[in-house]
Order: structure tokens, then sequence, then C-alpha cells
């Protein structure tokens, strides 16, 4: 397993409608891990320091990717069988440090799928017998794992900036914590056996404050507005 991470440096909007200027700010930090599931950790993020700015939302986001593994379905009953089978990897996000939940008090931003879906349909039992996941048709088949992603993202509610047992908000740090375990599923079909390998999971936790700057700072930020509205107006 392996973490690593980047903090993009704050950039900024500046919108000039009329005579009045305002402008916006954000600032990124993403951090990354890899492993082979099941795989979990902690990911640590920069609170959002209020001297800098009034902050207007915290955007959480997660991507996973599975890629690779194996998967065997065998069927051992006396009759043709139908279903779907999902291979791959799930992942949630959770933390003690601060609260992920939206405005309505729901969690954010949610679980991940990053499997393959696909239907299937094997004869009856040839006389493999249990136990021995032979792969061969008609009554078996092999999956070999592709490249599969998915990602979620929610807001975080004002009411919970400064909830948890650090919060959002000062100049330290908190945690976010990340689990991922491989899924299979057949869909629990009578007489259907599997066997399967690992897969390979990658993913990254996004936060993402956006945020008006102090008075000081929108002071430059006018400035670059206005020169850049006399360039265009020559």
């Amino acid at each position: 397993m392996s973490t690593k991470g980047f903090l993009l440096f704050p950039a900024a909007m500046v919108f000039v409608t009329g005579g009045s200027v305002s402008a916006v700010a954000t600032s990124v930090q993403t951090k990354y891990f890899s492993g082979i599931p099941s795989l979990s950790g902690s990911l640590t993020f920069n609170q959002f320091n209020n001297s800098g700015g009034t902050l207007q939302s915290i955007q959480v986001l997660f991507y996973l990717q599975s890629t690779g593994g194996e998967l065997i379905i065998d069927n051992d009953g006396d009759s043709l069988v139908s279903g779907s089978f999902q291979f791959g990897a799930i992942g949630n996000i959770g933390s003690s440090d601060v609260d992920l939940l939206s405005s309505s008090s729901l969690p954010i931003p949610g679980q991940v799928n990053a499997y393959h879906s696909q239907a299937f349909s094997l004869d009856a039992d040839n006389g493999d017998g249990p136990d021995n996941y032979d792969p061969t048709s008609p009554d078996g088949m092999l999956y070999s794992g592709g490249i599969e992603s998915d990602s979620k993202s929610g807001f975080v509610g004002s009411t919970f900036w400064s909830m948890g047992t650090r919060g959002f908000l000062g100049t330290g740090s908190f945690n976010i914590n990340y689990s991922v375990p491989q899924f299979v599923s057949c869909g629990n079909v009578e007489g259907v056996e599997y066997s399967d390998t690992r897969v390979n999971a990658t993913g990254y936790v996004t936060v993402t404050y956006t945020y008006i700057p102090e008075p000081a700072t929108i002071t430059l930020f006018t400035i670059a507005a206005f020169a850049s509205l006399k360039r265009k107006s020559k």
C-alpha cells in the first residue's frame, strides 16, 4: 500500500459586473492511495484558515479504480442457471475528525462502485463436481478483469464545518479514512460456486475549499481585473 498527495495553491476568479468586482478563490487538496484489497488507511488534509478569507463551500470527491483480477464461475447444479455477476472493488470514506454530512445530514460522498457487471448463463453440471472451480464451458466461465472506475462527490453542510474532533476550520490538519474491499457477487444463484483472484485498486480523495479572499487580496484581484479590461478596450 502506498499513499501520496499534492496541494494545488489557491486559484482565484475575478468577476466584474458594472462597477463592482468580486473574487472567488479555490484551494484544492488531492491525496492518493493504491494497493490490493482489502485496503484501508488514512489521508491527511489541511484545515481551512479563516484568516485567509470567508469560506463559501467544502466539496469532497472520492474516486476509485479497480484493475485486473480473475473470476471463475462454475455451475454444479442439475439444471441450467442464469444470473449476473459483479466483480471489482467498492469503496467508502469516513472520519472521526470531521463530519462528512450534507446540508440534509446525509453522508457524503457515498459508496463508489468500481466493478464490472455482466449476465451469465451456464449449463447443468457436466460431471466435474463441486469445489474444483472449473472455468470450462458449457457449465463454467472465466472473466478476466479490466479497468473499472467510479467517483462521487458532495458538499459538506455548513452546520458541520466545525464538528468532529477537529473540524474543517483551523490551522492544523484532519484525517479522512478510506476502506476498499474487493467485491464479488454472483447473485446467490443456487448451484453456482466461484473462485476469484485479487484486483488492484487505486484512488484518491479531493477536498476543495471555495472562499472569498480577505479585502487586501481582493484589491490585488481588482487591479488585475481592471488592467485586463483596459488592455481589451484598446
